[in-house]
């Protein structure tokens, strides 16, 4: 087992996500493993993920090869690794030679390998609302505001954004901040899979 450290290079450039699950900022080398992290981050099925973390050796055509993962992940207590790639590159017959190569052995170490490409990452609105979520998850100190929210949210049930600014008086610009802070916090919910984020959004708890 071993760990590759990236640099930056003249052909690939790398990209830093700012994880609050994980308490630190993770470097990947495409954009697409970026977009990989708001998954990641925001799926409550997901307690941890580490990008590029300890390889692994294997043996393909008679050379023993290096390979490290994108991603490990601990998913409903399992734990995984990720490869994402590009779903052209995946049709490629001598692509899925090598990385049934590396499930073999992968699946020998006990840690499934699991192959993710954009038809699972770049779907919209999810990956949208995850980015505007994250836009909004710095840490932020309990105001009377959030209390209202919380208060009002759970005597409703469900509210919308735009009539908790109005019901309790305050900016629409803040009160979207304050309920995509929650949200984004785990503290409230709302719908991230059928519409985009918005002022008419509901949100709730559970």
């Amino acid at each position: 087992m071993y760990r590759r450290q990236l640099k930056h290079s003249r052909v690939k450039n790398l990209f830093k996500f700012v994880s609050a699950k994980m308490n630190q900022v993770l470097t990947v080398e495409s954009y697409l493993e970026f977009d990989t992290c708001f998954h990641l981050e925001y799926s409550t099925s997901i307690s941890s993920f580490i990008a590029q973390p300890e390889g692994f050796t294997y043996c393909f055509e008679g050379r023993e090869r290096s390979y490290t993962p994108d991603f490990h992940i601990v998913e409903n207590k399992e734990v995984k690794w990720i490869e994402v790639k590009p779903f052209g590159k995946t049709q490629n017959p001598a692509f899925l030679e090598l990385f049934r190569a590396k499930q073999v052995k992968a699946q020998q170490i006990g840690i499934p390998l699991l192959l993710v490409t954009e038809k699972q990452i770049r779907v919209n609105p999810v990956l949208n609302n995850l980015k505007i979520l994250h836009r909004y998850s710095g840490f932020q100190s309990f105001t009377d505001i959030h209390i209202k929210l919380l208060s009002l949210v759970k005597l409703n049930g469900k509210v919308s954004i735009f009539d908790a600014a109005s019901y309790l008086n305050i900016d629409l610009g803040l009160m979207i901040k304050v309920s995509f802070s929650l949200v984004s916090q785990g503290v409230l919910h709302t719908n991230l899979v059928d519409e985009e984020l918005s002022f008419s959004s509901l949100i709730w708890s559970k």
